[in-house]
């Protein structure tokens, strides 16, 4: 499949939104939790020279459809495995960052057996634990585990305003229940947590991280280092959370010849 446009799959129950580009190995890349595969359109121009790229939209994000209901990072590294095998390839390499580095992790858990090389960038092996997480963020979450959907919701309205505005803030059309798509995001980050699970990855690991990333700290990413048997870090100077995208070329180029020694 040549070309980057933007093509629908049945995968399980849903149907996945999905773009190829390049040639090579398969790699697919995982997006964060509030933005969807348009993350990556800077990345795959520095990548498609030596991998086939993959992104897609995970649920509740770009053009991806399944049925309204909640669901976790392992029901979204499941929706991955299908994607995977649905578009014929029997082994694949992973990139995920932030939220998409919590389904890659699990993914690498999961389903070993279509793993090829692991990616996991400005990611954390429990982001939203309790110790860690204060203000809205935890607000939205306890709301979400309390089943009080009217706080959650005004919740999310102050921690992500165009998420419930009435009025478009890049031109796209408005989707009526973008609220309630966002708060399942949230939601699957309930109770994830691999610490002590990571010796159990035998892929080759990459972990990225800016050395500026405000977002999560340094010490997730030394600590996921630690504990994945073949892993490898790179401390990107000049980046933050937006390493993807703030260092493009860069990082491809790391990620290139690491992978292609995986």
């Amino acid at each position: 499949m040549a070309g980057a446009r933007e093509a629908v799959i049945r995968t399980g129950a849903g149907v996945t939104s999905f773009r190829v580009d390049g040639a090579g190995p398969p790699l697919f890349l995982l997006h964060g939790l509030q933005v969807g595969q348009e993350l990556f359109d800077e990345l795959r121009v520095h990548l498609r020279s030596a991998f086939t790229v993959i992104t897609y939209d995970q649920r509740d994000r770009g053009n991806t459809e399944f049925e309204p209901s909640t669901y976790t990072t392992d029901d979204l590294a499941d929706d991955l495995a299908a994607l995977v095998q649905a578009l014929g390839y029997p082994r694949a390499h992973v990139l995920g960052t932030s939220f998409g580095g919590m389904v890659a992790q699990a993914f690498a858990l999961r389903h070993a057996d279509l793993l090829g090389g692991l990616v996991l960038g400005a990611t954390s092996q429990a982001p939203f634990r309790a110790k860690r997480t204060a203000g809205p963020v935890a607000d939205l979450l306890l709301a979400l585990e309390r089943g009080d959907e009217a706080r959650a919701r005004a919740t999310l309205a102050h921690l992500v305003p165009a998420a419930t505005s009435a009025a478009p803030t890049d031109g796209a059309p408005v989707r009526a229940d973008r609220g309630d798509r966002l708060m399942r995001r949230f939601a699957a980050t309930r109770g994830f947590d691999t610490r002590g699970r990571l010796d159990e990855i035998d892929a080759r690991t990459l972990v990225i991280h800016g050395r500026e990333d405000a977002a999560v700290p340094m010490a997730d990413a030394l600590s996921m280092v630690d504990e994945i048997r073949r892993a490898d870090a790179l401390v990107l100077a000049g980046c933050g959370h937006a390493w993807e995208n703030e260092h493009p070329a860069r990082a491809a180029s790391a990620i290139t010849a690491f992978l292609g020694a995986a």
